[in-house]
This record gives C-alpha cells, sequence and structure tokens, in this order.
C-alpha cells in the first residue's frame, strides 16, 4: 500500500492506523515521490491526501492512471481531502472514494476495503 500526504502528522497517523489492520505501508510526503515509488514498488491500493503542493492529488492519481497496466495504472485508489469531495471530480481524476480528514479509523479501513473490493472484476 502506498500512502501519499504532505502533512507530516497526518502521514504519520493515517500509517499506524492503517498498520493496526495489518497493512505494509510505504508513504510518500509528496505526490512526485509518490509517482515514483508507485513506478519502483507497485502498491496493490493508494491513498493519497488531495491538497498538496506542486502536484496535487487529483494530478497525481491522473498520472498514475496514465501508465501502462503493468506499472500501476489500475491500482485501486482513496482520495482523503480536509475539504469537501466532489464525487464527480474523485471520479474524473481516478480515485474510487474519498474520506474527508481527519479520517476515523474504521472509516478508513472501510474505504480501503470498499475502493479494492470495487476494482476487482466480477
Amino acid at each position: 500500500m502506498l500512502l501519499v500526504d504532505d502533512e507530516e502528522d497526518a502521514l504519520t497517523v493515517t500509517r499506524l492506523m492503517l498498520e493496526l489492520y495489518g497493512a505494509v505501508v510505504a508513504t510518500a510526503p509528496a505526490a512526485v515521490e509518490g509517482l515514483e515509488k508507485v513506478l519502483t514498488h507497485a502498491p496493490d491500493v493508494i491513498v493519497s491526501d488531495i491538497s498538496m503542493p506542486q502536484m496535487d492529488g487529483y494530478q497525481f492519481i491522473r498520472a498514475v492512471r496514465s501508465l501502462p497496466a503493468h506499472r500501476g495504472r489500475d491500482t485501486p485508489a482513496v482520495a482523503l481531502s480536509a475539504l469537501s469531495c466532489s464525487r464527480e471530480d474523485i471520479l474524473d481524476a481516478g480515485f474510487l472514494i474519498c474520506l474527508s480528514k481527519p479520517v476515523l479509523l474504521q472509516e478508513l479501513i472501510t474505504g480501503v476495503i470498499s475502493a479494492v473490493d470495487s476494482a476487482i472484476p466480477p
């Protein structure tokens, strides 16, 4: 799993919550670094903040979606945002779900599971 967030405290807390449920979490403090990790580590799930400097979460996930399939194009992705999420914007960018920050543990786990389940072909 890859977690991308420019806020150090949010990155740490969210990583710890995911690890409580047994996830192996790689982290990136910026979208550019997150994209590099997608290319080198092929995560099975991406959880990304939306509001980041230089490259925001929308730009990041669009870049992921432009990759070849074997490089991560189809990786399920969950957006995190302190602001309200437009379902249309989230889906257009390539996220499957958006969770409000600060995210509660059960919401995070349920959201990740939902994203993974909806990405698996029937």
